[in-house]
């Protein structure tokens, strides 16, 4: 199995901006997303996609095929599922390019996205992630609770993954998470740790001394 690092991914996806006869827009999820907007550099196996390929843009793939001599994977993925409002949020990634539009999940809705299928590799490009740019819990609780209930999966095994996702990213409050899940009604302890959290990254003030006249 071949394996294909960014900048092969970023060349390949130029070869096919270069070939594009008219514009296009895809929105690469998985692998692809995490290395060309977040910068990851674990290699992936293909490029998936969250929306289907038009027809002149599987002509200019095969194009970049020939140009570059990269026989990269580049197809609809047939598992994707994600926060039910996460196209309101994507982000484009290389915006040089001129015909080809790339799009890409927002992190805290890529990474509830490899929830759904709760794959220890894929925790790993987000803990990679989270080291360059930590995720915020709140954020990732709050889409979790209110735009997965859509997801077609057994809801146990979703929030199995969500918690694992938790514990490999905040350790120190997946009980909390737990137990709010588990009862709502019960989640003072959880508030308290979010809020705190939000203290911490709060900007200081930086105390200037007056300044004696002369």
């Amino acid at each position: 199995m071949r394996y294909y690092v960014r900048a092969e991914i970023e060349r390949f996806l130029r070869a096919v901006d270069l070939a594009l006869k008219r514009p296009a827009t895809v929105i690469v999820i998985g692998g692809g997303a995490a290395a060309l907007k977040y910068r990851i550099d674990d290699p992936t196996t293909d490029i998936d996609t969250f929306n289907a390929l038009g027809a002149d843009l599987r002509l200019a793939i095969d194009a970049a095929r020939k140009a570059t001599g990269l026989a990269m994977p580049f197809e609809q993925s047939g598992v994707a599922d994600g926060p039910y409002e996460f196209e309101d949020r994507l982000l484009r990634a290389l915006p040089r390019l001129s015909r080809l539009t790339v799009l890409v999940p927002e992190r805290h809705d890529l990474a509830l996205m490899k929830t759904v299928r709760g794959d220890q590799a894929d925790f790993a490009k987000l803990q990679a992630i989270h080291d360059r740019t930590p995720f915020d819990l709140s954020v990732l609780l709050r889409r979790y609770e209110e735009e997965m209930g859509h997801v077609v999966i057994d809801p146990r095994r979703l929030r199995g993954n969500f918690l694992a996702l938790v514990e490999s990213l905040f350790s120190e409050a997946a009980t909390l998470v737990e137990k709010a899940l588990e009862r709502p009604d019960q989640r003072s302890q959880l508030d308290a740790f979010l809020a705190s959290q939000v203290s911490l990254k709060r900007p200081r003030r930086s105390r200037r001394r007056p300044v004696r006249g002369r």
